[in-house]
């Protein structure tokens, strides 16, 4: 029965939602014709301009990186056709791409790389919406970048750095026009200028981006003339507006929930394109303070959780349940199947309770609730969890409330994703989980297993050698838990079939190839 009545109160707000309409986001009125602006939608503003090291996200594929992760996950290069380092990997060079110019009309070079580099070097760090950057997480030990040639550029670092075009694939080298940023503080000072098939047209902050094709791009050209993305927050909203025709397709992150994706796809109208993602959700425990800095309790709620019924009731299977929080996209780890066991959480509970029950807050950010259906899930947890003697109050805020409470260690449980900023698996591994990480200081967590191989990792140079290492690593936490990983995430790519070439990627949507399905640019 709570199901139905659950599946009801959806349907209601859809059917409330659709009466409504969306037409106050965009006017209806637009000219028919193969070169038909596009317009789709996500839950977030995706050019926050000019404070933001990248300007727009690489979803929109304005700007390109040095190395690139491919469709499906992968290294490739990018606008560095190859590279090579020396045996101790201190020096590494760099052969880029010719006949590439940015979106101003500026040549791209090995002048432009070198520029890119001193505005790493200047901007210090610099949050973002998507990832944030510092030079030092990128590149550790930088102490000169030389240009050789025009199209050669050879950097040089204090110490080896193995691992270094696994940390630069994607947003770790991310390359724009000297023209449009200040090198000396890092801040963009027009619209972004980078090489992609789309270049920016225009901005409205939390409003809408607009990106046009990019008629000099070096490779194939972007199928779609003008695209414009809007900023519809609610998941209602975007699916209504789906249905009305106002947009053709969701973009980014939770671009429509499982649940609404199933409801839309009754509709002969619209398809679905899954692929697996970057995205892992997860719980964070708060390790400084009781219940969950006893191990026990942390260990409990591991088996107390049943992530194939989340992902099975929630995600309507477009997930993987797991109990690693490292996502299996990055080539150094695995899906590690979950293990449900009711009874035996509840002994390691009453272990650390000692038939007492414990008040706990578990916080929801409205962040990650445009996104995902997080209320329910929460409300899921909360029940598994009241069988251990927790009694798990859900608390909803605002993100800026949400870290502050965090991080003055008001919180006892929060929901929460975690994507891959890059392909080295150090990055996340060391931020979670050891000392010298920052979000471990919201985790309180230490294991001196964990400790000592990071530091071997500082001397391991070989990629077989520091795949054991990272291995080690996972099973220990996987032993001894710091967090709650539940599953990882798939990208819906959900669309109007008037819209052809729409498929999901690890990380977006094959942007530059939809395009109305036929010449007029109406419905098929």
């Amino acid at each position: 029965m709570k199901k139905f009545r659950n599946l009801m109160l959806v349907i209601v707000a859809l059917l409330v939602a659709y009466v409504l309409g969306t037409a106050y986001f965009i006017p209806r009125f637009q000219p028919s014709g193969p070169d038909r602006e596009i317009r789709l939608a996500s839950s977030r503003y995706l050019s926050p301009g000019q404070k933001d090291p990248y300007y727009s996200t690489v979803i929109l594929m304005t700007w390109e990186p040095l190395v690139a992760i491919s469709n499906t996950g992968n290294l490739m290069p990018k606008l560095a056709e190859r590279w090579e380092s020396n045996a101790d990997k201190t020096v590494w060079t760099f052969t880029l791409k010719k006949g590439v110019r940015f979106h101003d009309g500026v040549p791209f070079n090995a002048k432009a790389v070198l520029a890119n580099f001193q505005r790493y070097r200047n901007m210090g760090y610099r949050p973002s919406t998507f990832y944030g950057f510092a030079i030092e997480r990128v590149y550790p030990g930088l102490r000169k970048t030389e240009v050789l040639d025009d199209y050669t550029v050879r950097l040089h670092f204090r110490s080896p750095v193995p691992m270094l075009i696994y940390r630069m694939a994607g947003w770790g080298s991310a390359i724009f026009s000297p023209q449009c940023f200040d090198a000396r503080t890092g801040l963009f000072t027009k619209l972004a200028s980078g090489t992609g098939p789309f270049k920016l047209a225009e901005c409205k902050t939390n409003q809408y981006t607009v990106l046009e094709r990019n008629e000099d791009y070096y490779g194939e050209k972007a199928k779609a003339k003008r695209i414009r993305i809007l900023v519809i927050p609610s998941p209602e909203a975007r699916y209504s507006a789906l249905k009305s025709g106002e947009i053709q397709g969701v973009i980014d992150l939770g671009g429509l929930t499982p649940i609404l994706t199933e409801e839309l796809l009754k509709d002969s109208r619209f398809a679905c394109h899954a692929q697996q993602s970057t995205i892992s959700h997860y719980l964070s425990l708060n390790g400084n303070k009781f219940p969950f800095n006893d191990e026990r309790m942390r260990k409990a709620v591991n088996l107390a959780v049943d992530r194939e019924a989340v992902v099975r009731h929630y995600f309507r299977n477009y997930a993987t349940p797991t109990r690693s929080l490292l996502n299996s996209t990055n080539p150094f780890t695995k899906v590690y199947p979950p293990r449900h066991d009711t009874e035996k959480a509840i002994q390691l509970a009453q272990q650390v309770l000692q038939g007492k029950r414990v008040p706990v807050r578990l916080i929801l950010t409205q962040y990650g609730m445009a996104r995902y259906p997080y209320k329910v899930i929460s409300e899921f947890i909360q029940a598994e969890l009241r069988p251990l003697g927790l009694d798990v109050e859900i608390v909803m805020m605002d993100t800026q409330m949400s870290r502050k409470a965090m991080s003055d260690n008001e919180y006892d449980l929060t929901i929460g994703t975690r994507g891959l900023p890059n392909l080295d698996p150090t990055w996340i591994l060391q931020e979670f989980f050891t000392s010298r990480g920052e979000v471990n200081k919201t985790l309180g967590y230490h294991n001196a297993n964990i400790e000592r191989w990071f530091e071997e990792l500082d001397h391991t140079y070989e990629l077989p050698k520091r795949q054991i290492l990272y291995d080690n690593i996972i099973q220990e936490l996987l032993k001894h838990p710091a967090v709650v990983p539940l599953f990882e995430d798939m990208n819906l790519a959900v669309h109007n079939k008037a819209v052809e070439g729409y498929h999901a990627v690890v990380y977006g949507i094959t942007l530059d190839k939809i395009h109305w399905a036929n010449p007029e640019g109406g419905a098929k």
